[in-house]
């Protein structure tokens, strides 16, 4: 099967803005359900326009210029295949014990994570495969103006790049 280049990319305008504005956490359920954007002449093709037969969401806020999120392709040309890594990284304030059995739970789960940036752009994380914590650290600094946190990163593996989600969907997701 010969796969066929379609369309290029636009530069577009200079209003993007970097980092994490929220986090939706839920369980991942391997019952999850998705619509997506059939249109393939619209912009939102592939989309996710519906999600069903998920676990509760739950809303972590990040401070600015605090959470990350990445995307990076494995690609190999020897053995042809492809995989996306996505990567998410959020920072806890302030230790506390609420805060520790939160991240304890969220380390022995498999998670559904849909990724708000700050642009107003919801990605999901772990469509089909799920994501798990891969990282955290917990530190009371050192200096009056360091880090007293938690600072763990998810990481999801999946066959395709993340997809976005319609806002009005992922907005409906939250608790």
């Amino acid at each position: 099967m010969s796969c066929i280049l379609e369309n290029g990319v636009t530069l577009g305008c200079k209003d993007s803005l970097g980092g994490v504005k929220e986090v939706l956490i839920a369980s991942y359920t391997n019952n999850e359900v998705y619509t997506y954007e059939t249109d393939d002449t619209s912009d939102d093709f592939g989309m996710i326009t519906g999600i069903s037969g998920n676990g509760q969401f739950y809303r972590f806020e990040m401070r600015q210029q605090q959470g990350e999120y990445i995307q990076q392709g494995q690609h190999s040309i020897e053995n042809g295949s492809n995989f996306w890594e996505q990567s998410v990284s959020l920072v806890f304030v302030k230790n506390n014990a609420k805060d520790r059995n939160t991240l304890l739970v969220l380390a022995q789960s498999t998670l559904l994570i849909v990724v708000k940036d700050q642009n107003g752009t919801y990605w999901l994380v772990g469509e089909l495969n799920g994501a798990e914590i891969s990282e955290s650290t917990q530190s009371s600094g050192k200096a009056y103006g360091d880090l007293n946190g938690t600072t763990i990163t998810l990481m999801g593996k999946e066959a395709t790049p993340a997809r976005k989600i319609d806002a009005t969907v992922a907005e409906a997701l939250i608790v």
